[in-house]
């Protein structure tokens, strides 16, 4: 019987000699490497440089150099050639999202998976792409908090690993485990294994392993014959400890495969608890961050001022903001709060040309600046028209190709096509002037009376401002002769009466003031008064520091008694002031005050004489009290109750 021999190596093991499997269900791109030699890039480039990424890179994107900065601090991030590749890929990204899109998986390379993908599909959830396409500052905060989720899940990445390679037993450790008895035992066979290497060389090396049965069958054949008894009994226990070398080989590899699958059960787990956390975070955010945008129109101001947007601050994580959308929803249905608002404010009409709130005529609203054709100053530009004095040179050829043309000849007839054939009077007269039309004449005249009937003739338009016409606004912006409106002070009651509906209705206009002057570019101020000395001073604008308070406002009740002598005291010390001088107070209260003392009423009526200092009063009772009419030179009456919830007869 022919048994076949292994050659081993001089410090052979079994598990050394094991074939090494990667893990297959764990893709990534880069390589995990030793501390060491993450520490020896980074000594040598502490700081970043474009340079680093060679001349072929071109930052398409314009990512910031803070941003490759952090992309070079990446655990992942082993070199020069990973930090271009990785460079490339967040290129792709940063551009796919200002274009309003995500990138495909097939794309990118980086993030490594599963983050990757579960990263997508968190963005996609939140509407991402809607906010970085509009708003490059949220684009440039998203990008710093992926890399840092990268840093965070890369470093679970090679804990991962690490613990895998520590968890691996190694050959030297268990060649000093075995005793002295089996050290010894092993360099003999080793022994009389090179000295049978020439024949064990001969043989094929695909033959056929034996299996556990047959190298039994043939130990016991083997001890039956006398003199092959001691040399064949070796040979079979040294194929036998093969045969147990490769069944501890193949186990080996069965726990090298588990390994691998709880490392990849463990980076998903990783993976899906970063970004979890992510989504759950940003979910409130970009929720409160839709319903400033629908408050306000357009926050490229609020967004790019010097705070600008960061997940840090807390006015995005505010609960105010659920009540300030509330307030906007019911004042789509307060038509009277929002004329009230627009009405505040004096040295309105025309003005030096500016950027301004369009306005468009509508009947029964305030008068305005609006633009019209029957003030016609300039040429705006081109327009549809059935007025012959605006057309354009186009259209009058159009008619002149239609009109007929007249020929003189020399006593002829005959030349082109005569319509009407007269001779001159005289006694000398020897010329004949002759009629005819072009071709195609009479369908150009036609076509021009159709085009002029149906006032579709192609002219210039002429236009100008008229002033003081009934006119509504679009919410849109152009540039157009308004004058700077006036400041606005709003002087609101937060006492106990003014709890239910008359809250609602207060709060609303403290949110309609505030879109207003943002609308119109002036300034607004709110004193919120209830007791004597309670007085909370705010300046509606839209910056971080104003919306912080103004949420902040919105989420509280109100309570207290009424004083109205503190607030105007403050308000008619602020008209002093150069930028204010302009101002109107608007006065809001359920009209449950005390009578103002006569030293404030002659302070305002001396306001109003040296200023034009006008007091509106909004009155949100059925019940108009004697002392708001001293106070106030108009006084409104609020009616849209069931906008707010409410019947008239309540209140």
């Amino acid at each position: 019987m022919l048994l076949r021999q292994q050659h081993r190596c001089p410090g052979y093991s079994k598990s050394a000699c094991r074939p090494k499997q990667l893990a297959h269900k764990i893709s990534r791109p880069f390589r995990p490497c030793n501390g060491r030699r993450r520490l020896a890039v980074r000594a040598n480039y502490d700081n970043f440089s474009t340079d680093l990424l060679g001349p072929h890179f071109h930052n398409r994107a314009r990512i910031s150099e803070e941003v490759m900065q952090s992309l070079m601090e990446l655990p992942g991030t082993t070199g020069i050639a990973e930090l271009r590749s990785r460079a490339e890929d967040l290129t792709t990204w940063k551009l796919c999202l200002q274009r309003g899109v995500l990138p495909t998986p097939d794309q990118v390379d980086w993030p490594v998976e599963p983050f990757k993908q579960k990263f997508m599909d968190a963005l996609q959830n939140l509407e991402m792409p809607r906010f970085t396409r509009r708003y490059p500052v949220v684009l440039e905060s998203l990008m710093k908090q992926m890399l840092q989720m990268v840093y965070d899940f890369e470093n679970k990445l090679l804990e991962a690993e690490s613990k895998r390679q520590q968890q691996r037993p190694q050959p030297q450790q268990q060649q000093m485990q075995q005793s002295p008895q089996q050290q010894q035992q092993q360099d003999e066979q080793e022994g009389e294994g090179e000295g049978e290497e020439g024949q064990a060389g001969g043989m094929d090396q695909q033959q056929q392993e034996l299996t556990q049965e047959q190298l039994e069958e043939a130990l016991k054949d083997s001890m039956q014959q006398q003199g092959q008894q001691g040399q064949s009994g070796k040979q079979i226990q040294i194929m036998l400890e093969e045969m147990e070398g490769q069944q501890a080989g193949k186990a080996g590899d069965e726990q090298s495969d588990a390994e691998a699958e709880a490392m990849a059960r463990e980076l998903e787990e990783a993976a899906e608890n970063i970004v979890q956390e992510f989504e759950q975070g940003m979910a409130q955010i970009m929720d409160n961050l839709e319903k400033a945008q629908l408050a306000f129109d357009d926050l490229s101001e609020l967004l790019e001022g010097e705070e600008g947007f960061a997940l840090s601050q807390g006015v995005w994580q505010r609960d105010g903001w659920r009540e300030l959308d509330d307030l906007r929803k019911k004042l789509e249905n307060l038509k009277e709060l929002r004329e009230l608002v627009r009405g505040l404010g004096r040295s309105g009409g025309k003005g030096p040309l500016r950027k301004a709130p369009e306005e468009v005529e509508a009947p029964r609203n305030p008068p305005g600046v609006v633009r019209s054709p029957l003030q016609p100053e300039e040429v705006r530009g081109l327009a549809r028209s059935g007025e012959l004095s605006r057309m354009l040179p186009s259209e009058m050829a159009l008619l002149a190709h239609g009109w007929p043309r007249k020929v003189q000849q020399n006593g002829l007839e005959g030349v082109g096509t005569a319509v009407v054939t007269r001779e001159s009077d005289g006694e000398d007269a020897q010329l004949v002037e002759e009629e005819y039309y072009l071709p195609g004449a009479h369908a150009a005249r036609m076509l021009h009376r159709v085009r002029r009937a149906e006032r579709m003739l192609l002219s210039y338009e002429r236009c100008g401002w008229l002033d003081d016409t009934p006119s509504r606004l679009t919410g849109r912006q152009e540039i157009r002769p308004a004058a700077e409106m006036g400041p606005i002070i709003l002087c609101l009651d937060t006492s106990g009466s003014m709890r239910g509906a008359r809250e609602v209705v207060a709060k609303a206009l403290a949110l309609e003031c505030l879109r207003g002057a943002h609308r119109q570019q002036r300034p607004c101020y709110l004193y919120a008064f209830s007791g004597p000395e309670q007085v909370q001073e705010l300046e509606l604008s839209v910056d971080m520091k104003s919306l912080d308070k103004l949420l902040e406002f919105l989420s509280c009740s109100f309570s207290g008694g009424t004083d109205v002598d503190r607030p105007l005291q403050l308000s008619l010390e602020r008209l002093q002031k150069d930028e204010w001088s302009r101002a109107d107070i608007l006065m809001v209260t359920d009209g449950e005050i005390a009578p103002p003392n006569q030293k404030l009423l002659d302070e305002i009526a001396k306001a109003h004489d040296d200023l034009g200092l006008e007091v509106h009063g909004l009155i949100v009772s059925s019940q108009v009290s004697d002392s708001m009419e001293k106070l106030c030179t108009h006084l409104h009456v609020f009616k849209s109750w069931t906008a707010v919830g409410a019947e008239s007869w309540m209140y």
